[in-house]
């Protein structure tokens, strides 16, 4: 049976974070020109600034309609992106049929979330026959894709023996990757792992390293694992963990 701890979240909404374009009027018209001329990454970036209102108003309508130009040369992030307006009827009529379609095609080009998403697909059945097999399938292939989800859920299914044999080195080595990618939830789990000090002695000055980033992001499991470790450290071990947790966050831009 697929864990409910599990992370499935695929709201098409994160994938079209960009760059505020409205902020730099010239960059937008350049923006345009370039996806006027057939360049498919203008036309996902130009769909983002369409999506998000960079030109007075959130325009999903005209965001489709880019990435649709973008998918028909066979840009696999336009068609990630198109497939989730599809499945949720955004910009189009829903049609869940073609979106699973783009969304499949993508996975097969590489593209992670796509490929996250067909995991997803075959652990719930959404459009799909539910299969432990492809799930497990799709979620290897998004996580050495590199999508940091998907990283965590395989990590999960690692430490519980679930659908896999029980590996904990390498599930620890699946949380670092999505950790320092900055998944909140593997960042707990991963200072869990290593206060417990399951496949090696317990490292609770890395443990809290960790637990301060995920608290950074107002994560309640991590400053309630933050106070217990802590209340059990000396001050040069609370000293060492401070300094690691900011190094990394500076590596990254610093609190976000």
């Amino acid at each position: 049976m697929i864990k409910r701890t599990i992370q499935f979240c695929f709201f098409f909404g994160l994938l079209l974070v960009g760059i505020h374009y409205s902020a730099f009027p010239e960059v937008a018209h350049d923006l345009k020109a370039a996806a006027r001329s057939g360049d498919p990454a203008a036309q996902v970036a130009l769909a983002r600034l369409y999506f998000e209102g960079g030109f007075g108003g959130h325009d999903p309508v005209s965001a489709a309609k880019w990435l649709q130009r973008a998918a028909d040369q066979g840009d696999p992030d336009a068609m990630n992106i198109l497939g989730r307006f599809y499945l949720a009827g955004v910009g189009v009529d829903r049609d869940g049929a073609r979106g699973l379609d783009l969304l499949r095609t993508a996975a097969d080009k590489g593209q992670p979330q796509a490929q996250a998403y067909m995991a997803y697909a075959y652990g719930k059945g959404a459009g799909v026959e539910r299969s432990a097999a492809l799930f497990l399938e799709w979620t290897r292939k998004a996580a050495r894709s590199g999508d940091a989800r998907s990283q965590f859920n395989l990590a999960i299914l690692q430490l519980t023996g679930s659908l896999v044999p029980r590996d904990v080195p390498e599930a620890r080595q699946w949380l670092e990757r999505s950790a320092n990618q900055g998944f909140t939830e593997a960042q707990v789990a991963l200072g869990e792992l290593l206060l417990r000090g399951a496949d090696q002695p317990p490292d609770p000055v890395e443990a809290c390293k960790w637990f301060v980033i995920a608290g950074t992001k107002g994560h309640p499991r991590a400053e309630q694992r933050l106070n217990q470790v802590v209340a059990h450290m000396t001050q040069a071990e609370v000293d060492e963990a401070a300094h690691r947790a900011n190094a990394w966050l500076e590596s990254r831009g610093g609190f976000r």
